[in-house]
């Protein structure tokens, strides 16, 4: 198959989806563009979806079913053979042992959505119970933290926010929200904006923020909570949300109000900053992001990022 013709589709490499336009030739995507048509990411890409056939089509992709010699080697068969001895297999471990007995891994669902369409099929035929993917050592303390407080997943909208905070996180080169480069010198250039990065590494984002706290690996929780006894004993908590919304707020508060201040000099700072009051009262439209390294750390503070 080749066209000349653009077709529309969206890269699945991440959990931006970012929409691009490709041509294809002899199965192949020969040319890949970002689609200005794309309501989101209107024509954005990374390097990452122009790369999509390289990823596709390297030297290093499986072309046959290989099957295991009793060596150790593999042999290549067709896929008609493999599909019935892998179904054969499948099927001897459900009736000799019971589906349950059957683990599923895969489908990470992150970027590319499609395993979701088949797997609860074959694990219904198949009577198993358990599953998992990737993300299960990836994301897994997110997951749960969303739903504790908020009854499901959510993003900053970093496009919007007054006060960017990223927690060992470098979107300039993870992307991870929609058009990440351009929404990052967006902030860097308006001066009615901060963006703050806590992270040991001198990153490209770090480079374009307001504050960088250069943490030592593994003490972020330390941060988190010098943040957090700021807010509480310069009196920058916005109280009558945490009234309506919060339950507990006062023996964290007096906790924190007993959190010693030297510790929370170094924050201090772009904390009143970042906290000052809006004409009106307002406070600033805030969205922050961590990443794995906040989530999996002995001490992960992705409570205190997500909140």
């Amino acid at each position: 198959m080749t066209t000349t013709d653009w077709q529309p589709t969206a890269c699945i490499l991440c959990e931006c989806n970012c929409g691009i336009v490709v041509q294809v030739a002899d199965r192949k995507l020969a040319r890949i563009r970002g689609d200005k048509a794309h309501p989101a990411s209107q024509g954005y890409t990374c390097n990452k979806a122009l790369r999509l056939d390289h990823y596709q089509n390297n030297r290093s992709r499986l072309t046959s079913p290989l099957r295991r010699r009793s060596d150790g080697t593999y042999e290549e068969i067709d896929w008609d053979t493999a599909i019935v001895e892998i179904a054969d297999g499948f099927k001897r471990i459900r009736d000799v042992h019971g589906g349950d007995k059957i683990f599923y891994y895969g489908g990470g669902g992150q970027g590319n959505h499609l395993g979701g369409a088949y797997s609860g099929a074959f694990l219904k035929a198949l009577g198993a119970r358990y599953r998992s993917n990737a993300l299960a050592q990836e994301k897994t303390g997110e997951a749960w933290i969303d739903w504790q407080l908020y009854g499901g997943h959510t993003r900053g909208e970093f496009e919007y926010a007054e006060v960017s905070v990223f927690v060992g996180k470098n979107p300039w080169m993870s992307q991870s929200f929609p058009r990440a480069r351009v929404v990052l010198n967006d902030i860097a250039k308006d001066p009615a904006r901060s963006m703050i990065v806590i992270d040991p590494v001198v990153t490209d984002t770090a480079k374009m923020a307001d504050f960088h706290l250069r943490v030592r690996p593994g003490t972020d929780a330390w941060c988190m909570a010098a943040l957090a006894a700021v807010l509480v004993q310069e009196n920058l908590c916005d109280e009558a949300f945490l009234r309506e919304h919060v339950h507990g707020a006062d023996a964290v508060r007096a906790v924190l109000r007993r959190f010693p201040s030297p510790t929370t000099r170094n924050v201090a700072e772009w904390t009143r900053n970042c906290c000052e009051r809006r004409p009106g009262g307002s406070a600033p439209r805030a969205a922050s992001r961590c990443s794995r390294t906040s989530e999996s750390s002995r001490r992960p503070t992705a409570p205190c990022v997500r909140t």
